[in-house]
């Protein structure tokens, strides 16, 4: 049994990394997180708001990079897994009565499936988003004390993907910009993150995961949205604290 529990949880890593790979080297267009242009802002002119609003959706940030810093955080996320998947395979470490890894496969299946819908069905790919962060913090948190830093770093990563899916669910009905939308999505994920990692204990790669996305969110958005990329520094500062708070 233990046996086909790791071949699973390899698998499901192998699946998980190849989705998301197909997934980002799609060329999407690239997301666009300005403010609108004011004349244009209640224009009802298609071919003038195509020109104003963001032709994608705010998780594309992390599924479909588009600057290094970005796709730096996703390779290494996939490197990272596949290290670990392959790593349990030849020599396991999680024992116990609450192994991590039914949580973490159960959470690349879903995560390998989900991100195809956020253009397609955004609260069936927020369901899908919830239910792939729920599992990884189950996962990080059962993984505790087994010098894996993968569980965490995915966990980390799947707050920040997530909480931009849900943001973006909540932001179509209250007519809110994207700019808006990404700080709804930053502030509470700060939040979120630092109590999170009180529970994780020394999961470090939770902190480093989500201040990358931070930093990567606000690299790219300092010149169109000044809003957005200050949220995103408090939340590099909320999880720096923590993380020094972690590792000390």
């Amino acid at each position: 049994m233990a046996r086909a529990a790791e071949i699973l949880y390899l698998a499901s890593v192998t699946i998980f990394v190849a989705s998301s790979a197909v997934l980002a080297t799609l060329g999407r267009p690239a997301v666009q997180i300005a403010a609108p242009i004011l004349p244009l802002a209640h224009s009802h002119d298609p071919l003038e708001l195509a020109a104003v609003l963001p032709v994608a959706t705010l998780p594309q940030l992390y599924l479909q990079p588009q600057n290094p810093l970005m796709w730096a955080l996703l390779i290494v996320l996939w490197l990272t897994l596949l290290a670990d998947g392959i790593g349990q395979y030849l020599d396991p470490s999680d024992h116990g009565p609450h192994p991590a890894w039914l949580p973490l496969s159960f959470a690349l299946a879903v995560g390998a499936l989900w991100p195809w819908l956020v253009g397609l069905h955004k609260p069936l790919a927020t369901l899908g988003a919830l239910l792939m962060l729920t599992a990884t913090l189950s996962g990080a948190m059962r993984a505790r004390g087994q010098r894996r830093p993968a569980p965490g770093f995915l966990a980390g990563w799947s707050l920040a993907l997530g909480t931009a899916t849900l943001a973006s669910l909540i932001g179509a009905p209250l007519d809110l910009t994207t700019p808006q939308t990404a700080i709804v999505a930053i502030l509470p994920g700060a939040v979120i993150g630092m109590a999170a990692q009180e529970r994780l204990d020394g999961s470090l790669g939770f902190s480093v995961a989500m201040i990358w996305a931070f930093c990567a969110v606000a690299v790219t958005t300092m010149a169109s949205s000044p809003g957005v990329a200050l949220a995103a520094i408090i939340g590099i500062s909320g999880m720096g604290v923590v993380f020094v708070r972690a590792a000390t």
